[in-house]
């Protein structure tokens, strides 16, 4: 596990004598890049506009979705389902997300992915693992993917199909998610990246957020 920007300075400051202070913002949700809905519509998406009226999860800290979306589908005809509720600078990287999971699954399986279901996106609340952080899934900035429908009408199933690294190779699915988290963070698409490897809440499915720290937990 790699961790890294403002969320490894909370986790391994070491607290109030092992050194200097570290100053932390306080968390928020991405602006949406000017023109940010029309260039998803210009992309190809199926979206419709989602307002969400912010609400305060703790003190200096509200919940919202700058230019919320709810998407449909995607650019390729690949259908989140339920509708994935994201803010809109989210909804730029997966854009990105769907490109890499479609080169994957063509080059892996043998088949394009028709459609994912996620578990959640919006939800205003604290980390499960670290109940003193702000989740982003507060901010409509994340998603936890369980399955992935192949257009040839196989499952890649999350808790199912990942295995240890040591054994990754085993299983075309098991390799499929292995290399696709694997550019999810490597190339930048999301800044956090946890997968059942991590821990027990990510047990079946991966997490995949656009936070301004970065954890590596594939």
């Amino acid at each position: 596990m790699i961790v890294g920007g403002a969320l490894g300075a909370l986790l391994f400051a070491g607290g109030a004598t092992a050194g200097p202070q570290v100053a932390i913002a306080l968390p928020a949700a991405p602006e949406a890049p000017e023109g940010c809905r029309q260039t998803l519509r210009d992309d190809g998406l199926r979206l419709a506009p989602w307002p969400l009226r912010p609400e305060k999860l703790q003190a200096g800290v509200s919940c919202a979705a700058p230019e919320g979306v709810s998407i449909r589908r995607g650019t390729s005809g690949l259908r989140f389902q339920p509708p994935a509720r994201v803010n809109c600078a989210f909804g730029l990287r997966l854009v990105r997300f769907e490109s890499i999971v479609q080169e994957e699954a063509k080059r892996t399986l043998g088949s394009p992915v028709r459609a994912i279901v996620q578990l959640g996106t919006y939800n205003c609340r604290r980390m499960a693992a670290y109940p003193d952080l702000v989740s982003e899934h507060s901010f409509a900035n994340a998603i936890d993917v369980a399955t992935f429908v192949l257009k040839n009408g196989r499952q890649v199933v999350v808790e199912r199909d990942w295995i240890p690294a040591a054994k990754a190779a085993a299983t075309p699915a098991a390799m499929f998610l292995r290399r696709l988290t694997r550019r999810l963070y490597d190339e930048k698409v999301f800044s956090v990246v946890l997968t059942p490897s991590y821990d027990r809440h990510h047990r079946n499915h991966l997490h995949l957020d656009g936070a301004a720290y970065s954890v590596d937990g594939t």
